[in-house]
């Protein structure tokens, strides 16, 4: 490796995203190897949780699991923002979401498509449509924004493991959301990581400068559309596959 790329490979992190399911969660002995990883680090980058899970069901899940207690939670698939110190969302956050967002609009469009499932009270909010879609081709996906866009809503489509459809603002996805709290806390993206394991993570992964983990059981989906970012594809899965990038990224030792 040139003397170059060696230096921006290990270029110094400021902050760490990642996602919760699949990433760091899923193996709790992998979990925990993190946590003791992440808690031996001197000067540690702020730490983010990311993930589709609601700002309340990720505070749940962090009671049970061995992780390092973090800086910020972005849940919902970028729709919420919690801060974990002052223990409240980020209003500043929720509001930019706002404008061109009508969900009973987008409700009605959805109510339409055929196929299409709405998903448990508990993984729903005002700024979140989410829906079971299984096996969904592109095309279809492209219809139902054409329909949303038709309706005059400012809206994305988030459609994930082949069964995850979730409709969100346009100014939200993990991505914007990261985007949005990395200049709220003055963190330039290129001393940023990231990692995930599925399609909803994409958005993360394509932040300009930004670098990415995938880990050893990310989906097809996220590695084909983090094609041309800066990332580390781990051999091990979840936790395992994290620590192998952080050390790979010069995070940990």
């Amino acid at each position: 490796m040139g003397r170059a790329l060696e230096r921006r490979r290990l270029r110094q992190a400021h902050l760490f995203c990642s996602d919760l399911d699949g990433t760091l969660v899923g193996d709790d002995a992998a979990t925990e190897r993190f946590r003791t990883a992440w808690q031996a680090t001197k000067a540690p980058p702020l730490l983010v949780y990311s993930s589709g899970r609601l700002i309340d069901d990720m505070r749940a899940l962090l009671d049970k699991v061995p992780l390092p207690p973090p800086d910020f939670l972005i849940g919902g698939v970028g729709t919420m923002m919690f801060d974990v110190a002052a223990a409240a969302h980020v209003d500043a956050f929720a509001h930019s979401l706002s404008e061109g967002w009508d969900l009973s609009e987008v409700e009605r469009v959805l109510t339409g498509v055929p196929g299409a499932v709405r998903q448990p009270a508990e993984f729903l909010h005002d700024r979140k449509s989410s829906w079971y879609l299984h096996d969904a081709e592109p095309d279809a996906i492209a219809a139902i924004g054409a329909e949303l866009a038709a309706s005059g809503l400012r809206a994305q489509i988030v459609y994930s493991s082949a069964r995850d459809l979730d409709v969100i603002p346009a100014a939200a996805a993990k991505g914007a959301a990261l985007d949005w709290l990395c200049r709220h806390v003055g963190v330039e993206l290129t001393a940023a990581i990231v990692a995930g394991d599925t399609g909803n993570d994409a958005t993360m992964f394509k932040l300009p400068g930004i670098r990415g983990i995938l880990v050893g059981n990310a989906l097809p989906e996220l590695v084909e559309a983090s094609a041309g970012a800066e990332t580390f594809q781990a051999h091990e899965a979840a936790a395992d596959g994290v620590i192998e990038g952080l050390r790979h990224f010069g995070v940990i030792g």
